[in-house]
């Protein structure tokens, strides 16, 4: 106990975490109007969402962020959104739509904010009083160094009666976040969609193994890209809310690696990955 004690004063830090739930409970009873919108700290169920108050890019009109962060169809995505959202604004989403939208669909909003990244806090997975320290997920547009951009993987909620981490997989699917944004009001106006952080998300796949549902010699889930009929990959926009995890990825190799792979790239050129369930014990828990 001794050598523990030592150890723990060792190697933890001094400093506790702080508790996303409880800005995000103070946030959501603040006075309409007191605070910006999409709130920046948010709560659903055993997950805490946080944002930067001030957004990466404040201000970019949809067809120029589509252009930094390589994402075609984004136009097509957001009208196929606001198409599902109707005007309730409150839906929840899931895969599995064509996308109706063309690539020049008019939409109510010109403009959009963004953020590089969000912060992920969790209760932990046998006691929910108790919370994790809080994971970053990526959302960087390409630059010098990420020539692809850097993105990292995400667990998001596809059927609400599916319960995270209880639920595991199950009502969940594995994707790419891609872009982190929230539509901006034309001047003088205020449009209901506003109030709400959105993400353009790709899909990963779960991929059937010879003897059960993971990898015989890792023991991990197996993931591949999800693409439509075209060969590109399967991306919709989805409320930020959605998320209940950060995921970390691995590429999986064949018989010889892609020798274009680096760690700036690997996610980009990978078709297929490991879900890696050891990079965290909750997470571990979650899925095993």
């Amino acid at each position: 106990d001794a050598i523990g004690n030592i150890l723990q004063d060792l190697w933890s830090s001094d400093r506790s975490p702080i508790c996303f739930f409880d800005s995000a409970e103070k946030l959501s009873n603040a006075p309409l109007g007191s605070v910006p919108r999409p709130l920046r700290t948010l709560a659903i169920g055993r997950t805490a969402l946080r944002l930067n108050y001030k957004p990466s890019i404040r201000c970019i009109s949809i067809d120029d962020a589509a252009d930094t962060f390589s994402l075609p169809d984004l136009r097509g995505a957001l009208s196929d959104y606001l198409n599902r959202e109707g005007s309730f604004c409150q839906n929840f989403h899931s895969f599995g739509h064509q996308r109706r939208s063309s690539p020049n669909s008019p939409l109510p909003f010109n403009d959009l904010h963004i953020w590089f990244k969000v912060r992920v806090q969790q209760r932990t997975y046998f006691d929910s009083t108790k919370f994790s320290s809080a994971f970053t997920i990526n959302a960087h547009p390409p630059d010098r160094h990420w020539k692809f951009g850097q993105y990292d993987a995400a667990i998001l909620n596809t059927n609400p009666q599916y319960k995270w981490p209880l639920s595991g997989l199950a009502g969940h699917n594995v994707v790419l976040i891609r872009l982190i944004m929230s539509p901006l009001s034309p001047r003088g106006t205020t449009i209901p969609w506003a109030d709400r952080a959105l993400v353009y998300a790709e899909r990963l796949d779960l991929v059937q193994q010879a003897h059960g549902l993971v990898d015989h010699a890792t023991g991990l889930h197996v993931l591949q890209r999800a693409v439509r009929a075209s060969g590109t990959p399967l991306g919709e926009v989805f409320p930020l809310d959605q998320i209940r995890s950060y995921t970390h990825i691995t590429p999986r190799f064949g018989a010889a690696a892609d020798n274009r792979l680096s760690s700036a790239n690997s996610i980009h050129f990978a078709q297929s990955f490991f879900l890696n369930k050891y990079f965290d014990k909750d997470f571990f828990y979650a899925i095993t």
